[in-house]
């Protein structure tokens, strides 16, 4: 069969169903949006699920968190009391590392019978050696050596009793 249509143009129906294709894509817009706004509502409900989970680990941390804190102020109060150590120890020798220098640039032939500290920060060494000479490079030893300032002999004599040479000198050790 052969349909003839004989209406004008402009009022004959359309081939193709306008009334269905925008009904159809209507429905799939719909769709779409309804799965996106679907798909939306799962992720908000995703986050807020990891938010309430990750608000709970946090309470659970919460004593180790005050714990770490108080350990944090503890060691700035140590570090802080180091620094303060550090900065007056910065240049100061120790009386046993003075000492024990000393000794070390003695020759054998010198023997201390008193070192005594004063309150002027002066070392006051008294001992005997063998002979003058031996004092007098004693002596240049000390004014050469790094670690101490202004040696002075304040008294030298020989003993008749032992043959030895009796001194006292006087020193101030460096950064003192």
């Amino acid at each position: 069969m052969i349909r003839i249509n004989l209406l004008p143009p402009a009022e004959r129906p359309s081939k193709w169903p306008v009334n269905r294709l925008l009904l159809l894509t209507g429905f799939l817009i719909i769709m779409i949006v309804s799965s996106m706004y679907s798909y939306s509502l799962y992720q908000v409900w995703s986050i807020e699920r990891q938010l309430q989970n990750t608000r709970n680990q946090y309470q659970l941390l919460q004593p180790t968190r005050l714990i770490m804190a108080s350990a944090k102020n503890k060691q700035q109060q140590f570090d802080k009391k180091n620094n303060i150590l550090a900065v007056l120890t910065k240049e100061r020798r120790s009386w046993y590392g003075i000492i024990q220098h000393l000794t070390s640039v003695t020759s054998p032939q010198i023997s201390f019978t008193e070192i005594v500290k004063s309150d002027k920060g002066t070392i006051q060494i008294k001992g005997w050696a063998a002979t003058y000479p031996v004092v007098a490079e004693f002596m240049q030893t000390m004014e050469s050596d790094q670690f101490f300032i202004e040696p002075v002999l304040t008294h030298v004599e020989k003993d008749t009793v032992t043959q030895t040479a009796k001194f006292e000198i006087v020193v101030k050790p460096r950064g003192i």
